[in-house]
């Protein structure tokens, strides 16, 4: 990234950490799981070949019913139809993360935006930094300290090159272990 979007990145995460209601809390997450997906360059369809995929995310709470958070999310899912054919390619992307939660009693729901590289193998061209969007939904167990977030989740991830526009849309199911500070 370059200089300027990272610092953007750090000074939104920054304020997500110190903006909030007195009574806000902060919590870390980690999540993982694994996803499946469509890269529109390799001229596959939705190829089940699961990867394994995480985020780490920081919330924070603004009201009872909404939090913010920001983070890193590695996405990746395996390439076995089309252009990926007797080639075992891996579609994988790296990104920063910032968006909103809602929840209500159990249920919560995500809607972030991304930004950063998503590729294909490692040979060709180096992808272009991209935006992306993410979205997941699930429920949380426990109350304590410590709680388990189960979910599922879908990103749209540009994968553009300097010679193509490609994008690739991932769904997948994760497990997320939260902890309040």
């Amino acid at each position: 990234m370059s200089g300027l979007r990272v610092r953007l990145l750090t000074l939104a995460l920054g304020a997500v950490l110190v903006h909030g209601p007195a009574a806000g809390q902060t919590h870390a997450e980690l999540r993982g799981g694994f996803t499946v997906g469509s890269h529109s360059g390799t001229a596959a369809g939705l190829d089940m070949v699961p990867e394994l995929s995480f985020e780490a995310l920081v919330l924070r709470q603004v009201t009872p019913l909404l939090s913010v958070y920001g983070g890193f999310a590695r996405t990746s899912f395996g390439c076995e139809e089309g252009f990926c054919l007797d080639r075992d390619l891996t579609v994988t992307g790296t990104h920063g993360v910032l968006g909103a939660e809602a929840r209500k009693a159990w249920a919560w729901m995500r809607l972030g935006l991304l930004y950063g590289r998503t590729e294909v193998g490692t040979e060709g061209e180096s992808p272009d930094l991209g935006p992306g969007i993410h979205v997941g939904a699930g429920f949380t167990l426990g109350s304590g300290r410590v709680q388990l977030k189960p979910g599922l989740t879908y990103r749209w991830l540009s994968a553009k090159t300097p010679s193509a526009s490609d994008h690739a849309v991932v769904l997948g199911g994760d497990l997320g272990v939260s902890i309040r500070f």
